[in-house]
């Protein structure tokens, strides 16, 4: 039995719908992810670490493309849509008809949605960068820039005030590196509050630095070279530290013909740098966010248009996936109808549906199951009928084989008088001259006198009730006398009801002629046995007497003329005699497979030596003709009687015409041989009784001739007609193959 087949409908498109629906979260969770990133996390809020805005610029590049990549996707889906719609696919009216559905119902919306928040998120940015906020920004940053520059130049003139107190010492250790010029800058330094001096001298050297505690572990010197000297005024600078800046003003002086450069430093920390810090990164953030309006309203949009059309994608995308969950059961649905159809029951649709398409699915499973069983319980049922059917064609060819091969005749007919089944020996008995006679009414085939006897056996069998009949007759048939047993049975069914009627026949003309041979046998051998005796002695006794008397007489011709009676007449008893002996004794028939066109060649061989002047034997032989089963002295002896007839028969004419015709029946499994002649012919009278013993038209004859011939071919199962034709005599011998 065949592997049942599990029919999966379209594996590679429910693997393509789960791709796209994977594509479809993990872009959304992009989107999402992103917007995470733009609103939530520090980093992306702090655009001084972004160098060069890079970060920025990608990501708006990054929606774009997010974009165009949702564009193409509800392009393609809309595009794939028109071409099933062209080619007519089944499905596309149903596909069509929900994706555009959901187009409707979710574009209008999302439409409205997008200019709706399109128009809050302009005005928010407008709030953003050209508000209040944005003002408020700028007056801060002036502010914060006022106060120090401020600051630095109060640190300046405090400078230049201890310069020119410096200069005006006249102690001239104080011009040198030294505990007293410590002393002093310490004092000036606590004079006026500073957190911080430091002296260079030539080149930008540091000498020395005074600064107050606790603030001088973050003070730090300037490096060389952050500054030229010769300048007249040199500028304010700031150093950022970790946790500190500090606030540098350069003042250059000259002293004792040297050159030299104050620092004062003021350090900001605590609250107030912690404060001061986070107002000016606010300011320079703001100031980035100014110089990315532009970049960032146009980042906006995309991600508000990207999740529009995310929206509409998705609308469609359901809509064309809800169709395809409903069309492609269908689909498979077809095919298993088709297939079905085709006869291939031996597979199951395997869809995992949990809706009512599944009921039926596993509906349409059951069903094939069902068929599958019943296709096998009738494919048994078939093959117990074909055996059955085959019993009875092979009992139904042997019953129509033995029908056509009994020896009886077998006429079947129905109730409305339509014959339904005749054997060969019953259309040979009838001589029934209509090619196909079944089918046809029995009037149109029988003979007057046949269908007369038929009808009358049948008004018989239905006033006597009984289920049979029987009665035997003599017909004559071609001025040929036969005897017919006949028996008619009334067929009915299980039910009682009639069928028809069955017409049996038996030829008993061939026993009774064998019934009178024999008993002309017997006959023959007490007659052969009663005369045969006495003839020797009346024949030795009359050539005695002609020997011993028939010189001394004086008249001795009476004696003569009555002795050679005698004698002659004697001679004739034993010749007819003889033949009682031979007809008598006719020898058991010993067949063997035979060549009958060898036989005949023998023996018209064996008379064209001897034939009379104008008499001549015209043999035709048949090629097809099979080996039978014969006796072939008998069959010899045969043909030997029936050639010696005809040229008996054509004694005294010149224009005497022996024919012997050989031929194969292959319908009936015969071998025929005619032998014709066109002399005197057969009387009429004698024809009924020419196979009977010492029937004969010779003057000479026996009469044992035809029926010994008849006998001969009896035994080897065969018949032997006479036909008396237009000119001459014609004999019909069938022998069975």
């Amino acid at each position: 039995m065949a592997k049942r087949e599990r029919f999966v409908s379209n594996p590679e498109h429910q693997r393509l719908i789960r791709n796209r629906v994977g594509l479809v979260v993990v872009l959304g969770l992009v989107a999402m992810a992103l917007l995470s990133l733009n609103f939530y996390y520090q980093e992306f809020q702090d655009w001084k670490s972004l160098e060069s805005n890079l970060d920025v610029l990608l990501l708006i590049n990054l929606n774009a493309v997010l974009l165009l990549l949702v564009i193409f996707l509800v392009l393609r889906n809309l595009i794939k849509l028109l071409y099933e719609r062209r080619r007519k696919k089944m499905g596309f009216k149903l596909k069509s008809k929900l994706t555009l559905g959901f187009i409707l119902v979710s574009s209008l919306p999302i439409a409205l949605f997008f200019f709706i928040a399109n128009g809050l998120l302009k005005n928010s940015l407008d709030v953003w960068f050209k508000g209040e906020y944005s003002r408020a920004f700028s007056n801060t940053s002036l502010v914060v820039q006022g106060f120090l520059e401020k600051r630095d130049r109060e640190l300046y003139n405090l400078g230049k005030i201890i310069i020119e107190d410096y200069k005006s010492q006249n102690d001239s250790k104080l011009f040198k590196v030294g505990l007293e010029r410590q002393l002093w800058f310490r004092k000036a330094l606590e004079r006026y509050q500073l957190d911080g001096l430091a002296l260079y001298g030539k080149g930008f050297v540091f000498e020395d630095k005074w600064i107050l505690r606790p603030s001088a572990e973050l003070w730090q010197p300037l490096p060389s070279g952050v500054v030229k000297l010769g300048d007249a005024k040199l500028p304010s600078l700031s150093t950022q530290l970790d946790q500190a800046q500090i606030r540098r003003v350069l003042i250059p002086f000259e002293i004792a013909g040297q050159s030299k450069v104050l620092e004062v430093a003021e350090i900001l920390h605590g609250s107030f740098y912690s404060d001061l810090t986070r107002l000016q990164n606010n300011l320079e953030e703001h100031r980035q966010l100014l110089s990315l309006e532009d970049p960032l309203r146009t980042s906006f949009t995309t991600y508000l248009l990207f999740f529009t059309m995310l929206i509409i994608f998705g609308g469609i995308w359901f809509g064309y996936y809800l169709a395809r969950s409903i069309v492609e059961p269908l689909q498979t649905l077809v095919e298993g109808t088709r297939r079905i159809a085709k006869g291939d029951l031996d597979f199951q649709i395997d869809l995992q549906e949990e809706d009512e398409i599944g009921l039926l699915l596993d509906s349409f499973n059951d069903m094939t199951k069902e068929l599958l069983q019943n296709r096998r319980k009738l494919a048994l049922s078939r093959e117990a009928l074909v055996g059955t059917n085959l019993e009875l064609e092979e009992r139904n060819i042997f019953v129509e084989m033995v029908v056509q091969n009994i020896q009886n005749g077998v006429f079947l007919v129905d109730n409305s008088g339509y014959i339904k089944g005749i054997n060969p020996f019953m259309i040979r008995l009838y001589q029934i001259k209509v090619s196909k006679p079944l089918g046809k009414h029995y009037m149109g085939v029988l003979s007057k006198e046949q269908a007369s006897l038929y009808e009358s056996m049948t008004s018989q069998l239905e006033q006597s009730g009984e289920a049979r009949v029987k009665s035997e007759v003599h017909l004559m048939q071609d001025k040929k006398a036969i005897h017919l047993d006949l028996e008619l049975f009334a067929l009915r069914t299980t039910k009682g009801e009639p069928l028809g009627r069955l017409l049996v026949v038996d030829d008993l003309t061939e026993i009774d002629r064998s019934t009178r041979a024999k008993a002309w046998q017997e006959v023959a051998r007490r007659i052969a046995h009663e005369i045969k005796n006495p003839l020797t002695p009346i024949q030795l006794s009359a050539q005695r007497i002609r020997k011993k008397y028939l010189e001394e007489m004086v008249d001795s011709e009476v004696l003569d003329a009555c002795t050679a009676t005698i004698i002659n007449e004697v001679n004739q008893l034993k010749n007819m005699v003889n033949e009682f002996s031979k007809f008598a004794r006719i020898p058991e028939v010993n067949r063997s497979p035979g060549d009958l066109n060898r036989i005949l060649d023998e023996v018209v061989a064996l008379f064209s030596h001897g034939l009379p002047k104008g008499v001549e034997i015209n043999l035709v032989k048949s090629e097809k003709l099979p080996s039978i089963l014969l006796d072939q002295e008998q069959i010899k002896r045969v043909f030997t009687n029936l050639l010696d007839n005809a040229l008996a028969a054509l004694e005294g004419r010149e224009d005497g015409l022996i024919e012997v015709i050989s031929s194969f029946g292959a319908d009936l499994k015969i071998v025929k041989v005619v032998v014709s002649d066109n002399g005197s012919g057969i009387p009429e009278e004698m024809t009924p009784r020419i196979f009977d013993p010492y029937v004969t038209t010779k003057a000479e004859g026996t009469g044992l001739g035809l029926a010994i011939v008849q006998q001969i071919i009896t035994d080897h199962g065969g018949f032997i007609r006479l036909e008396n034709i237009e000119k001459g005599t014609r004999f019909s011998i069938e022998l069975p193959v």
